[in-house]
This record gives structure tokens, sequence and C-alpha cells, in this order.
């Protein structure tokens, strides 16, 4: 049997930007995945936290928790926005918040891929017995 003393070489060559783009679809589906846990997380974090404030601190409160806690974990996002409303729920009122931001593609510029915001909101039902100031 004959063999080609160049062939690996050349397939390493045509395989190497294959792989590449393997290996980075594979972080881009992971940075993906973490920043939709991440605002889903905030969400979740900043309507509970705004549930139990002054309703004039709510919307503050619940930028300042969704900030701290899309800043404390890695940097999935690049950029996000909170928005904050009073909805009236059965009997009750509850704060609702929603949570967005933009997904890194710091380093991704190979795939080609564009700019993907996600999003996330929860409702908290707020606190009857704190003091309205």
């Amino acid at each position: 049997m004959k063999t080609d003393p160049g062939s690996v070489t050349v397939e390493m060559v045509l395989l190497t930007p294959v792989l590449m783009i393997l290996i980075l679809f594979g972080v881009y589906s992971g940075r993906a995945s973490e920043s939709l846990i991440q605002v889903r997380h905030a969400a979740d974090q900043a309507a509970r936290g705004a549930s139990k404030v002054n309703r004039s601190r709510i919307e503050a409160t619940a930028f300042q928790v969704a900030e701290r806690a899309l800043t404390s974990e890695s940097a999935s996002c690049a950029n996000f926005s909170v928005s904050t409303s009073l909805i009236q729920q059965g009997d009750n009122k509850a704060v609702h918040v929603e949570v967005s931001c933009t997904i890194n593609t710091q380093g991704l510029l190979l795939l080609g891929v564009a700019q993907r915001r996600v999003t996330a909101s929860s409702t908290e039902v707020l606190d009857r017995w704190r003091v309205d100031s």
C-alpha cells in the first residue's frame, strides 16, 4: 500500500477552519444560554427586591438589583435594560419587571453572527404590609 507523505498536513489545513468554527459555535451557544439564565435570574431578583420597597423607589430598586445581578456574574451580557411597571393582579397590586440584554459576541467575529437580545420578565405581588411613605 502506498502512502502520501503530505496528506495529513493537507487534511489538517483543510479541517482546522471547520474545527475552529465548530468550537466558536459552541462558545456562542454557551454564552447565549448563560445570558438567558442570567437575565431570568436578574428579572426574578429585581421583581422580588422591588416588591419590598416604597412605591417611589420601585423603579430604582429594580434597576439596581438587576444591575448587581448581571454585573456580578460572568460577562455574557454586553449591555442591558430594565423596565418596571405596576399591574393589578386580582385584589393585589404587583410589580412587573422586564430585563433584556445583548449577548456578548466579542471574539466571535469569525462566525458572523448578528447581535441577539434575550429578554425575561418576572412579576411579584407587592408586599401588603410594607410602609408606603
